[in-house]
């Protein structure tokens, strides 16, 4: 995914080969596939970067909001940030779209305690 090369902490994660066999996983399945258009995901990984992307359609706004929400405001999430992403979303894509968005966030974290990236 653009925003931090997914297999950035590769190297660390084959020192428990579970973990990478496990990440892998969800790299391929979740964060690559899935039903949430790729793009999007790559959109929510570069706002996490702090590249500040321009969303350009109300989902993509909608998913960077949400992006706020969990990863810095999570009082954000009132009734009408949920209101608008229902206009925008299913449920199966909410929960899909939101473990990335957590995946993502903590793997930037993980990958800086470890001098692999800067944090914004």
């Amino acid at each position: 995914m653009t925003g931090r090369d997914p297999r950035a902490g590769d190297a660390i994660r084959k020192r428990a080969p579970h973990v990478l066999a496990v990440y892998e996983e969800t790299r391929d399945t979740v964060l690559e596939a899935g039903i949430v258009e790729r793009e999007l995901k790559e959109l929510c990984a570069r706002h996490l970067a702090g590249q500040d992307p321009e969303p350009r359609s109300e989902r993509e706004r909608a998913a960077v909001a949400w992006v706020d929400a969990i990863a810095w405001r999570a009082e954000d999430a009132d009734d009408a940030l949920w209101e608008r992403l229902h206009r925008e979303f299913t449920e199966a894509e909410l929960v899909e779209l939101g473990y990335c968005i957590a995946l993502m966030l903590g793997q930037q974290h993980w990958l800086a305690t470890h001098g692999i990236v800067e944090l914004p």
